[in-house]
C-alpha cells in the first residue's frame, strides 16, 4: 500500500532523441499503467532519489559497451587484471560523472549536465544495464546493475539500513498481512 514504483526511460524507450538527460515518459504511452498502478512515479533518466540522507542514483543506459568501444588499454590494477564492470565503476565514480564519452558518441543537453554529475557521490548509484549483475562498493558508495528484468528476471534488493543490495533470488521473502 505504501510502495512506490519509479519507472525511469532506457535508451529504447520512444522519447526526444537520444541525449542525455531524458525527460519522462510521455503521458500518451503510461496513462493506462499509472491507472492500474496507484503509486507509479514517472522519471527521468537519470533520477536522483533521496531516502532520508541516502541518494541513490538511478541511470538506464549500454554505458558499458560505449566505454569498451572508446577503451585502449585493458583495465589494470597494479599487477592484476580488473574486472570490467569494477573499471566502470571506478571510471564513472573517479570523473564524477555518469556518461565520461565524448559528444559524438553520447550527445548531452548542456543546459541539464549539471544531472550527470555524481559529486559528492551518492550512497548509490545503479547503473542498469545491457550486463550481468553486478555489485561493487568503490570509495563508499555502492554501485550496482540489477540486470535484466524483461529477459532473465534478475533484480536487486536494497537495505537501506545495511547500505548494501543483494541478488532478488536470494532474499528472502516477505509476507504481506
Amino acid at each position: 500500500q505504501e510502495g512506490r514504483f519509479v519507472f525511469v526511460p532506457g535508451p529504447k524507450d520512444p522519447g526526444a532523441g537520444n541525449t542525455l538527460p531524458r525527460a519522462p515518459l510521455a503521458s500518451k504511452f503510461t496513462s493506462y499503467l499509472a491507472s492500474k498502478v496507484p503509486n507509479a512515479m514517472f522519471a527521468t533518466n537519470p533520477c536522483r532519489l533521496r531516502f532520508y540522507a541516502q541518494e541513490i542514483v538511478i541511470f538506464r543506459d549500454d554505458i558499458l559497451k560505449k566505454m569498451q568501444r572508446h577503451c585502449i588499454f585493458p583495465p589494470r590494477s597494479g599487477d592484476r587484471e580488473m574486472d570490467i564492470t569494477e573499471h566502470l565503476v571506478a571510471t564513472v565514480l573517479d570523473q564524477g560523472h555518469l556518461c565520461p564519452l565524448p559528444l559524438t558518441s553520447r550527445p548531452i543537453h548542456w543546459k541539464y549536465d549539471h544531472a550527470l554529475r555524481l559529486y559528492p557521490h551518492p550512497t548509490m548509484v545503479v547503473l542498469a544495464d545491457h550486463t550481468e549483475p553486478y555489485n561493487w562498493k568503490y570509495q563508499d558508495c555502492l554501485a550496482i546493475n540489477p540486470g535484466s528484468f524483461s529477459s532473465e528476471f534478475a533484480f536487486m534488493v536494497y537495505r537501506p539500513a545495511d547500505c548494501d543490495a543483494e541478488d532478488g533470488s536470494a532474499a528472502e521473502p516477505s509476507r504481506i498481512e
